[in-house]
C-alpha cells in the first residue's frame, strides 16, 4: 500500500513538472506563432469537446476497466499532444495538438487518485485518505516550481517550442514506466458504461454534493482567468521578458503550493466556508491589477495562494463524498462540469480581453465572479439553517 502511495507522488511530480514546463509558455508560444488572443482564447474553448466527449465516460472506464489502463493510455496520447503542440506554426495543427493533450488530460485526470483512495480503502486505512490527498496536491504544486525552474534555467530556448516538446517527452516516458512498472488495478464487474455514467451523474446532481459542484465549476472560471492571462499580464503589463516567464511561474507555483499546504490547517472547517473566502479573497485581489504593475503582482500571486487552497479542499472533499463503487465515474462527471467552464471561460476571456483591455477584462471577470461566490454562500448558509432545529421548536 505505501509503495503505491509512493508511485502516485512520484507520479504526480514528474506529470506537475511537465504540465508547468508546458504551462510558462503555451499562451506565449502561440502568440508568438502570429495569433491573436481572441483566436487563442477560440482555441482554448476546444477542451469543452475533450470533456464532453471523454473526461465523462473516463471515469467509467477505469472503474470497468481498471484505472492503470487510463493513467497510461492518458499520458502517452498527453505526450504525443504536447510533441504536436511544439511543432504547430497555423490554427489548424494547434487545434489538433490542443485535442490530444486535452484528451490525454481527460483520460488521466483522478484515475491515480481514485486508485489511490480506493486501495487505501480496500486495505482498511480510509482515514489516512484525507493526508494522502493533501500530501498529493502539495507535491503537485512543489513540482510545479521544480518545473518553472527549468523554464527559467532555459531562458529563450523555453519559449520556442523546445521546452514543450521535453515536457512531452517526459510524459510518454512515465506512460511506460506506468504501463510495466506498476501492478495490475482492480476492475468493476461488467457494468455497462451508460449505466455507469448515469450513476456518476446522479452522484454528482444529488443534494449532498451540489455545492461541490457549484463552488468547483466557480474555481474553475477563476483558474481559466488565471490561466490565460497571468503570462500576457507578466510580460506586457509587469514588463517581465519572454525569457523570465519561468520565474514568474516559479513564484506563482510556490504561491499555490503554500496554498495546498496550508489545508492541513482548515481541514476541520466546513469545506463551502474555505472555498466561500478563499474565492471571495481571490476576486477582490484580481481587482488590484487595476492600479498597475504592483497591483498585477499582488493581485496574482494572491490568487495562486487561494487557488491551492481552492482546489485543494475541492478534492478532498470531492474523494470524501463518492463511494468507491463509482468514485472515478464520479470524479470525471465532476471534471467534466468544471473543464467545459473552464474551456467556456477561455472562450469568453480572449474576446473580452481584445475588445475592452487585458486589465479591465481581468477585473470585470472577477467582478462577475464575486457575486456568483456571495449568491452561493448565502445559498449554502440558507442550506445550513435548515437543518438546524431552533430549541425552542424542539417536541416538549
Amino acid at each position: 500500500m505505501r509503495s503505491l502511495v509512493v508511485k502516485v507522488r512520484v507520479l504526480t511530480g514528474l506529470v506537475a513538472v511537465a504540465d508547468f514546463v508546458f504551462g510558462a509558455t503555451f499562451v506565449t508560444f502561440m502568440g508568438q506563432r502570429g495569433l491573436e488572443a481572441a483566436m487563442i482564447g477560440g482555441l482554448l474553448a476546444l477542451p469543452a469537446v475533450t470533456a464532453l466527449l471523454l473526461d465523462t465516460p473516463s471515469g467509467a472506464w477505469g472503474d470497468r476497466f481498471g484505472h492503470k489502463r487510463l493513467v497510461s493510455g492518458g499520458l502517452l496520447v498527453w505526450g504525443v499532444g504536447l510533441v504536436v503542440f511544439s511543432l504547430a506554426a497555423s490554427p489548424a495543427v494547434f487545434a489538433v495538438a490542443i485535442l490530444l493533450w486535452t484528451a490525454g488530460l481527460a483520460l488521466h485526470s483522478g484515475a491515480s487518485t481514485a486508485l489511490l483512495v480506493n486501495t487505501l480503502n480496500a486495505h482498511g486505512a480510509a482515514e489516512h485518505g484525507d493526508t494522502a490527498i493533501r500530501g498529493t496536491e502539495t507535491i503537485r504544486w512543489t513540482a510545479a516550481a521544480a518545473g518553472a525552474i527549468l523554464v527559467a534555467l532555459g531562458g529563450r530556448a523555453a519559449t520556442d517550442g523546445l521546452a514543450i516538446a521535453l515536457a512531452g517527452a517526459l510524459l510518454v516516458a512515465a506512460a511506460v514506466w506506468v504501463t510495466f512498472a506498476w501492478p495490475d488495478s482492480p476492475r468493476r464487474a461488467a457494468t455497462p458504461i451508460g449505466r455507469s455514467i448515469l450513476q456518476g451523474v446522479r452522484v454528482v446532481g444529488s443534494r449532498r454534493a451540489r455545492m461541490l459542484l457549484l463552488f468547483g465549476m466557480l474555481t474553475s472560471i477563476d483558474l481559466g482567468i488565471v490561466i490565460l492571462t497571468w503570462q500576457p499580464m507578466a510580460t506586457d503589463i509587469v514588463g517581465v521578458e519572454d525569457g523570465l516567464l519561468g520565474v514568474v511561474l516559479l513564484v506563482l507555483s510556490l504561491a499555490i503550493a503554500a496554498g495546498a499546504g496550508a489545508t492541513h490547517g482548515t481541514r476541520r472547517l466546513p469545506a463551502t466556508g474555505v472555498l466561500a473566502v478563499a474565492l471571495t479573497v481571490l476576486n477582490i485581489g484580481l481587482g488590484a491589477v487595476l492600479l498597475g504593475t504592483a497591483g498585477a503582482i499582488v493581485a496574482y500571486v494572491l490568487a495562486e495562494v487561494m487557488l491551492g487552497v481552492a482546489l485543494t479542499t475541492l478534492a478532498v472533499w470531492a474523494q470524501a463524498l463518492f463511494p468507491d463503487v463509482i468514485r472515478a465515474t464520479a470524479t470525471s462527471v465532476l471534471a467534466t462540469a468544471t473543464g467545459v467552464t473552464l474551456a467556456v471561460t477561455n472562450g469568453i476571456m480572449g474576446p473580452l480581453w481584445g475588445a475592452i483591455g487585458l486589465t479591465e477584462a481581468v477585473a470585470a471577470a472577477a467582478g462577475v465572479v464575486l457575486v456568483l461566490v456571495a449568491a452561493g454562500a448565502a445559498h449554502a448558509l440558507r442550506r445550513a439553517a435548515r437543518r438546524r432545529v431552533p430549541a425552542s421548536a424542539a417536541p416538549r
